[in-house]
Formats: C-alpha cells, structure tokens, sequence
C-alpha cells in the first residue's frame, strides 16, 4: 500500500506553473514521515516477518526499509529468546529480559 496521503489529480490540459509542481512536491516532503507512510504488518504473516542480519563478514543487507525493519526484529527476538519479536520473553518474570535489554542499551 502507498503512503497514507493523497496527491492532487491534475485535469487534462492544466498548464503546469511553478507554483503547482512546488506545492505537489512539498506534499510529498510534508508527508513523508513515520505517520504517513504505510505499515509494513498488513497481516499477521507479514508482521512476523524477519531476516537474520547475518555475523560479521556473511552480512544480509536490507536493500529497503522493510528489509531493515525485518532484520531489527530478528535481532529484537534474538535477544528476548523468544520466536516473534512481539513475542512475550519466557525470561520476563525472573528479569533476565530487562538483563538483557540493558546490557544492550
């Protein structure tokens, strides 16, 4: 799905000035922010979507946004020990989650 905004529809035969492309143009630059841009967790498979980065010398690299946002969950997961990123860590009750979570931050 395309970004949560619209843009103008022009009529066959508008003379395109300035003022127009400038104003259609920083409709796209106003827009383009996390709140404007579509999701990338439409359905439940593709919110459970992710790619393991790989070590150092074998790295997967994301060539899109979607690619990097997979690869932050598996390393999210990884580091919770659980299978989802939004999984509930089976650790959280003796906190060795939140251990984890710290050492990283």
């Amino acid at each position: 799905m395309a970004g949560l905004y619209s843009h103008t529809t022009r009529s066959t035969g508008t003379t395109l000035t300035a003022s127009i492309y400038n104003t259609d143009h920083q409709n796209h630059i106003d827009n383009h922010v996390p709140n404007q841009i579509d999701d990338y967790s439409a359905s439940v498979g593709e919110m459970q979507t992710q790619t393991d980065p790989g070590e150092v010398g074998t790295e997967s690299q994301a060539t899109h946004i979607a690619g990097e946002l997979e690869r932050l969950r598996a390393m999210i997961a990884e580091l919770k020990g659980t299978t989802y990123w939004y999984q509930t860590s089976p650790a959280t009750a003796e906190g060795s989650a939140k251990v984890a979570m710290e050492a990283f931050i």
